[in-house]
């Protein structure tokens, strides 16, 4: 694997978060000192978040100015980064009193290293090509997630066809969609994000057979994903291994309407930080 690869996956977070803004009509990203404001301006705590793609040189002077560019849009304060890497802007989360709601393991592997993806017999997985196809790949996340068709329409299905950078990937029972998964390329690295499989579906191994396509779904020597802590041994068993743990934390006095420390952001097969 070329570079380092903590500060690949930094960079391959980023330019996610970017593209996924930037497909939702009516998104917007902003940018300071090494924070990437990502904001769907959807009513989701998990769309309008902000990251980071290098140390800032003033970490309370970015973070302050986050925090009242996402209040003045009427979102709570969200921020996604690994943990002990920034000192400076550790600190600052801890001056604005934010709170922990999640921590999950990054985890990394070398695609060419992962076995052949083999979805459950009467299954059948297929790239999106169509209008059609992304508006399925929607269905099944707001199903997988529990969240609101029209979210995951203006989030997701926009945001997949044609983008450059972007795969995503159906399964397909017969004529039912019933898994999905994403993958954001950056230079040589793929990330795997937003893997969902309804409930009818689950714990048949399609979700690990959708990961594996996703991850090689173009030339790379990197994958990387963020699976909840029930997913994790999954994961560890298709080949991927644990880098370093990476946070939420949120403002629960968050103005968007929407309690950010009531959901628990958990993807139902565990494949992603970001959804």
């Amino acid at each position: 694997m070329e570079g380092a690869v903590p500060d690949r996956i930094l960079a391959g977070v980023a330019a996610a978060s970017r593209r996924r803004a930037a497909a939702v009509r009516g998104g917007e990203v902003l940018e300071r000192d090494g924070l990437v404001l990502a904001l769907s301006n959807l009513a989701d705590p998990s769309l309008n978040g902000v990251y980071v793609e290098r140390a800032p040189s003033d970490a309370r002077a970015a973070l302050a100015w986050a925090a009242s560019e996402v209040s003045a849009r009427g979102h709570a304060l969200g921020i996604d980064r690994p943990v002990g890497r920034f000192a400076e802007l550790d600190e600052a989360i801890g001056d604005l009193r934010l709170r922990r709601i999640e921590s999950r393991s990054a985890m990394v592997a070398d695609p060419s290293s992962l076995p052949p993806a083999e979805p459950p017999a009467g299954i059948s997985i297929r790239p999106v090509r169509t209008r059609s196809d992304a508006l399925a790949l929607a269905t099944v996340d707001a199903e997988a997630w529990g969240g609101e068709v029209e979210h995951s329409v203006r989030a997701f299905a926009d945001g997949v066809l044609g983008v450059d950078g972007v795969g995503a990937f159906v399964g397909w029972d017969g004529d039912a969609p019933v898994g999905c998964a994403v993958a954001h390329r950056h230079e040589r690295s793929i990330g795997v994000f937003g893997v969902g499989v309804v409930p009818d579906a689950r714990r048949r191994g399609l979700g690990s057979a959708l990961t594996v396509v996703a991850a090689r779904s173009a030339p790379a020597d990197l994958s990387w994903l963020f699976p909840s802590e029930m997913a994790a041994t999954m994961y560890r068993h298709l080949g991927f291994g644990d880098l370093e743990t990476w946070e939420v934390w949120v403002d629960p006095t968050g103005s968007d309407g929407v309690d950010p420390t009531g959901s628990d952001g958990v993807d139902p097969t565990g494949s992603d930080l970001l959804r």
